[in-house]
């Protein structure tokens, strides 16, 4: 279910609301909030127990029915499905689904469609689909589905799944740096027992198995220890949920400055296919960098002095560079 929503995230609405989740649904060109989850619960074999609707009061009724309504108040667990009400009243206004395990009390990760990537636009009919935290003030309550066994946790097989955080890929197939770091730090925290080599770029089941007995070590137990990353674990496990860091400012790069910021880039750059290092990347600001950065710049379609390599805002947000 996650793996369907993660799927959609950066997924853009068309005009006048026209989505695939309205058009799979038979209702395009409507708010497409409660659509996009039950199209993700179709595509992922949960529509039995997550339900069909178009409309999040319907969906509330649903669960409330069942007995699988949970108090806004109440721990959040992975694969829940969150309803808001922006006024504090008792009618269901939007709905998402749960990402991340977060105590009674603490914010919420989530993948919400029909959303605003920020604070600034349209939270319950925005532009697309998008990863949010959110805080509890606006929550209504949570559905809770009863999941099936499957590969997020009630099998022994390692998990397929693959989420992306901070413009990363995370999970079975995933490739660059930044599965290495991961894996390298697995092992400094002892959870290396199943690579046989490695770890390396490619995430493999060895690392799957090795983040599940690292989200044991947390307390996360069942299809919340599935051996794939979220924000909070791995937040917990690099100090760093690799979400985009803000464009420091072409002049920055001028003074060819020496940060972990520039490591940070020149690894993004590399798991793009455009390294133009012979070693590295590291801290320091050089020429290697605004070369690889220059081949990202042409990758995204600049030319001439528009691609030079020194970073402009647009092709930074676009790179998606963590914060570190």
């Amino acid at each position: 279910m996650i793996g369907a929503a993660a799927a959609d995230v950066g997924y853009k609405e068309g005009p006048n609301n026209a989505t695939k989740h309205g058009a799979w649904y038979g209702m395009n060109y409507n708010p497409w909030c409660d659509m996009a989850v039950s199209y993700w619960a179709h595509k992922s074999g949960n529509a039995a127990v997550v339900g069909r609707f178009a409309y999040c009061p319907s969906h509330v009724n649903w669960f409330r029915a069942r007995g699988q309504w949970v108090s806004k108040n109440a721990p959040a667990r992975r694969g829940d499905i969150v309803f808001y009400s922006w006024d504090g009243g008792p009618v269901a206004d939007h709905v998402g689904i749960v990402t991340e395990d977060c105590p009674a009390g603490a914010t919420l990760h989530t993948i919400e469609g029909n959303t605003s990537a920020g604070n600034a636009g349209s939270q319950g009919n925005g532009d697309g689909c998008y990863r949010r935290t959110r805080s509890r003030a606006s929550v209504l309550g949570f559905g809770r589905p009863a999941y099936s066994g499957s590969s997020s946790g009630g099998s022994s097989s390692p998990s397929r799944a693959r989420v992306t955080i901070g413009g990363l890929s995370y999970g079975y197939g995933a490739k660059g740096a930044h599965v290495a770091r991961v894996g390298q730090a697995l092992v400094k925290r002892g959870f290396g027992k199943h690579y046989a080599e490695g770890p390396g770029p490619l995430w493999t089941d060895a690392d799957t198995l090795n983040y599940r007995d690292f989200q044991r070590s947390l307390g996360y137990r069942g299809a919340d220890a599935d051996g794939v990353p979220g924000p909070d674990s791995l937040t917990r496990l690099l100090g760093s949920t690799g979400e985009p860091a803000p464009f420091p400012g072409a002049a920055w790069f001028k003074k060819h400055p020496r940060s972990p910021l520039v490591t940070a880039m020149g690894r993004r750059l590399v798991a793009e296919g455009c390294s133009a290092y012979s070693d590295g990347p590291g801290p320091q600001w050089t020429e290697s960098d605004r070369k690889s950065y220059a081949k990202w710049q042409r990758k995204q379609g600049f030319r001439g002095t528009d691609a030079d390599g020194w970073p402009g805002a647009k092709t930074w947000a676009a790179l998606k560079v963590p914060v570190v």
